[in-house]
């Protein structure tokens, strides 16, 4: 079906279209003086002469800055001694803060050099899911992160990963 869309969008581009913004719905009569944005779904209603041009560029062909994937080094750690040293003692009624102020939570929680991912910063890791960069951390310098876990064998089983990270808007 994509292949039969991507068909009929290239042999209507063809056909010098013209007027139409992204994104919107518009009611064409001269289809000779109309034009389409690239990469767009075409779909045309007949009614008393009049065709409907529905133009609606493809998701997965928009690509901002922020929706670039890029190449991170990514770690774990937990709240433990082990990996956050001397920050792991004296922690008011055992509630784990991050250096954001947020509480850490498993499957939120990530830490990032804030030069490169900004704390409060949402981003996606391909194959892992959504986290907030919440926590840094002195050995998290460029393009590394860290990933929270709660308890310490989770995140040996982590391991060292290469990972594809990208913002979220």
């Amino acid at each position: 079906m994509k292949k039969i869309i991507s068909l009929i969008t290239v042999l209507f581009s063809l056909m010098v279209f013209q007027g139409i913004e992204c994104g919107e719905e518009t009611i064409v009569t001269d289809v000779e003086n109309t034009s389409l944005c690239s990469n767009s779904f075409i779909a045309f209603e007949n009614s008393n002469n009049t065709q409907t041009i529905i133009n609606t560029l493809y998701e997965e062909e928009q690509t901002s800055k922020n929706e670039q994937w890029m190449s991170f080094t990514a770690t774990a750690y937990c709240p433990c001694e082990k990996c956050c040293g001397v920050w792991a003692k004296n922690r008011p009624d055992g509630i784990i803060y991050t250096a954001s102020g947020e509480v850490a939570i498993e499957g939120i929680t990530i830490a990032a050099d804030w030069n490169e991912l900004p704390s409060g910063t949402e981003i996606e890791i391909k194959d892992i899911g959504s986290r907030i960069v919440q926590d840094k951390g002195g050995a998290i310098k460029g393009n590394r992160i860290d990933v929270y876990f709660e308890n310490h064998q989770e995140a040996l089983n982590f391991g060292v990963q290469e990972v594809l990270v990208r913002v979220k808007e």
